[in-house]
């Protein structure tokens, strides 16, 4: 059997099925970060993420300045989903010879941007060559703010909630695609299309520099998880780490105006891209019901289905629906 029939979240379990965990390991595999117990009543949380060319980037899409910001902000929001503070980054590069110093010295100005603007401080790693192919792997270390929330605390009767609106991450990219070129949103540069400038920057931005908020209060918060391989696929994990069902409701969904427009222009479904997308990197998570300041979409049942209330009444179940490493291209 080859990795593309057998899958990521497979090969995952897989690992987690041969490891075991000494008492100072108070999280491991399976959630968005690790946490570690270094004293008493203090404690770490680890995660890292990799971006590997032509998987998670091309420099016929991307400037490197984008890469290196996303790298980071993508384990910002790792560390925010456990409701803590980021703080000490790790950056490992394997890049060939070969590469433009410019191209580096670009990439650093992006990961320098995260560093300012999530406050962390960049305190080592280490740089390979490559023969072709760049990868990058970021790993940051956090700081609990008060009490962990993990995906597995979700309680019946919880309401489900977002952040912020998704999707627009991936119809940001779907536009790239249809450029087949960078553009540099870094510096408010647009391609001259029949949209709106505003709806363009906000798409762009959400897929290529992502701005990461931390949820407000968590006080009342029972789980959290962030929503990088799209809502459908995130709302499963996080059900199936706490053994609980959900129904969502299409109609409290938020569909931005930005990508109404731009989905509309790119003749492709907005709801594919706002239940499917990934990588918006906003915040899924459940609490009690009334909770003002956020979108609630759903909520937590006691049966193991989880499925989704469409606008014209209908029922439908939720799979794994949403990016998968090994099975999906492109």
């Amino acid at each position: 059997m080859k990795l593309s029939e057998w899958g990521e979240l497979a090969l995952i379990e897989e690992i987690k099925r041969r490891v075991s965990y000494s008492s100072d390991v108070l999280i491991g595999i399976g959630d968005d970060t690790a946490q570690i117990d270094v004293s008493a009543n203090k404690s770490l949380l680890i995660t890292t993420d990799t971006f590997s060319e032509n998987i998670h980037f091309t420099t016929g899409l991307f400037t490197a300045y984008q890469i290196g910001y996303k790298l980071v902000a993508s384990n910002v929001s790792d560390i925010y989903s456990m409701a803590a503070r980021p703080c000490y980054l790790l950056l490992n590069m394997t890049v060939p010879g070969e590469l433009d110093k410019d191209f580096m010295l670009e990439f650093l100005d992006g990961i320098n941007r995260a560093i300012k603007q999530y406050g962390l401080q960049l305190i080592g790693g280490d740089v390979t060559s490559a023969d072709k192919a760049m990868t990058f792997t970021a790993t940051l270390i956090g700081i609990p703010q008060n009490r962990v929330i993990r995906r597995d605390g979700a309680q019946v009767g919880d309401g489900i909630y977002l952040s912020g609106p998704t999707g627009e991450a991936a119809c940001g990219h779907e536009l790239l695609k249809r450029l087949s070129m960078p553009v540099k949103v870094e510096s408010d540069e647009l391609p001259d299309l029949p949209l709106k400038r505003d709806s363009m920057l906000r798409v762009l931005k959400r897929f290529l520099l992502p701005d990461i908020e931390p949820v407000k209060d968590a006080h009342n918060i029972h789980s959290m998880i962030d929503v990088s391989d799209g809502l459908f696929i995130d709302l499963r994990r996080l059900c199936d780490a706490s053994g609980v069902g959900a129904i969502l409701y299409e109609r409290d969904i938020p569909v931005s105006d930005a990508i109404k427009e731009v989905a509309g222009f790119l003749q492709i479904d907005p709801y594919r891209l706002i239940t499917s997308g990934g990588e918006d990197y906003v915040l899924l998570f459940t609490a009690p019901k009334g909770l003002n300041g956020y979108y609630q979409i759903g909520e937590i049942i006691d049966e193991p289905s989880v499925k989704i209330e469409r606008t014209d009444g209908s029922i439908e179940n939720i799979g794994y629906e949403g990016y998968e490493h090994f099975v999906h291209k492109g």
